[in-house]
């Protein structure tokens, strides 16, 4: 008996518009491939140890304003994407920490991902230029496919 071509596909998500239409396509795929659809969140990491204080980065956290981020992260899944699941699809909810390219592709080998799909574009203007793309990174490291999603210009 031959299994589905995908077994696990994750989606992966900044919240922007654009990561809105790659997740249409990856319910999709899911839904067509019956595979578990993985909804990935990487937060910025809030546990710098020791934390940064400098004239430039006077960053002080409270444990409890990590929370919150988590738990508004969180409820931006269920509102934008759990309810758009088809009945019974099978999915996790992945709430990671860190830098992005690097937490969506350690969680890609530890739940055996066959497919990463995600938006083209996320961060824009200075952002982009200083951070770079995190869909570019994970194209050029993972080690399975990964399908970028242009966002649909009007009209088309």
């Amino acid at each position: 008996m031959q299994t589905s071509y995908f077994q696990n596909i994750a989606f992966c998500t900044d919240f922007s518009e654009n990561a809105d239409e790659a997740f249409t396509v990856a319910r999709d795929l899911a839904w067509r491939y019956g595979a578990t659809l993985h909804i990935v969140h990487v937060m910025v990491n809030f546990s710098l140890s020791p934390p940064i204080h400098s004239s430039y980065l006077p960053i002080e956290y409270d444990p409890k304003f990590v929370e919150q981020v988590a738990e508004a992260a969180r409820g931006s899944i269920q509102e934008r994407y759990i309810g758009l699941l088809k009945e019974k699809q099978p999915y996790e909810i992945h709430l990671l920490s860190g830098y992005a390219s690097t937490e969506i592709l350690r969680l890609v080998k530890e739940k055996y991902v066959d497919l990463i799909v995600m938006g083209s574009h996320g961060l824009t203007g200075l952002a982009h230029v200083l951070f770079g793309s995190t869909a570019d990174r994970v194209v050029r490291k993972a080690e399975c496919s990964v399908l970028t999603v242009r966002l649909k210009k009007p009209g088309t």
